[in-house]
């Protein structure tokens, strides 16, 4: 049977059932493969036509990622050499996470920090590219790590102000510990798993909220057509932060809660209007590249 007829016969399947507006959308969508209209390549469905991507946009993110990893490199020789340059460097990072979360969400994670660089400039290529554990990217994991992190630093730095030592020393050792996970993390699940539960990120994530809550926030969403999308879920499989973009196309979807959701920690479904407003969106546009069918977006002004 040819792919007309199947089309055809799935068109008047479909028609026969009533389920609201996004019945209607799959049988407009089943209507152009039939009539060639899709965005199918007439080989077949398996043979999607991809809309062309900006090669040297890509190019220079990938150096720009590539500078900052080298970055990194150096930011970590330094302070084996001088101590106190760690503390410099944690502590300016984490400032300009929490700064720039205020008014752009995790903007910072994504284009301005170091560890990223490395992280998506050369760990991604020894990465296996799986997904991490719902668990890990809860709330209360979040929140532990965040915590334990700050108290052992603090704890160090309270005992180098009491015998005399650098207090550059703890920071050095939060830095190399953390890189060390977030390596460890990135080879086992995806580069990009540190920053799931980086106390950097949480701190630029919750002030983000505090931002959405007093309605300051003016961070870029990617927004959906729920028209163009197919719901293929590509785009979900490249989100460094294992957002699926698709799933805001229309109708509910629950997310990981906090203090600020409706439903405290456990999270509450929400309706959605194509708005992908996820606080831990990196703004990074990889699904809006992966995109087969041009329905998402992103406005970086």
């Amino acid at each position: 049977m040819s792919l007309r007829d199947r089309a055809s016969e799935l068109v008047d399947g479909v028609r026969s059932v009533t389920a609201g507006e996004r019945t209607k959308r799959l049988v407009e969508r089943v209507r152009r493969v039939r009539d060639g209209e899709s965005w199918f390549d007439k080989r077949g469905l398996d043979t999607i036509r991809r809309r062309p991507v900006d090669d040297d946009s890509i190019e220079r993110r990938r150096r720009w990622q590539r500078f900052l990893g080298v970055a990194f490199v150096g930011l970590l020789a330094a302070a084996f050499w001088y101590p106190l340059v760690a503390g410099v460097g944690v502590v300016g990072c984490a400032a300009a996470a929490v700064g720039v979360g205020a008014v752009r969400g995790r903007f910072y994670c994504n284009h301005l920090c170091p560890r990223s660089g490395m992280l998506d400039g050369y760990v991604r290529l020894f990465s296996r590219g799986r997904r991490t554990p719902d668990w890990f990217k809860h709330p209360l994991t979040r929140a532990a790590v965040a915590l334990t992190a700050f108290g052992l630093l603090g704890t160090g730095l309270h005992a180098a102000w009491r015998q005399g030592g650098s207090l550059g020393v703890p920071f050095l050792t939060m830095l190399g510990v953390s890189t060390l996970v977030a390596v460890g993390l990135g080879v086992a699940y995806h580069q990009r798993a540190w920053c799931q539960i980086c106390p950097a990120g949480t701190l630029s994530h919750a002030v983000h909220r505090v931002a959405e809550a007093l309605g300051r926030d003016s961070a870029p969403r990617v927004e959906v057509d729920a028209d163009a999308c197919v719901s293929c879920g590509r785009c979900g499989t490249v989100c460094r932060q294992e957002i699926r973009p698709g799933q805001y196309a229309e109708g509910e979807v629950t997310d990981h809660g906090d203090v600020f959701s409706p439903g405290g920690l456990e999270g509450s479904t929400r309706e959605v209007d194509g708005v992908v407003d996820h606080a831990d969106c990196l703004q990074c546009a990889a699904c809006v590249e992966e995109c087969p069918t041009d329905a998402l977006s992103l406005d970086e002004e």
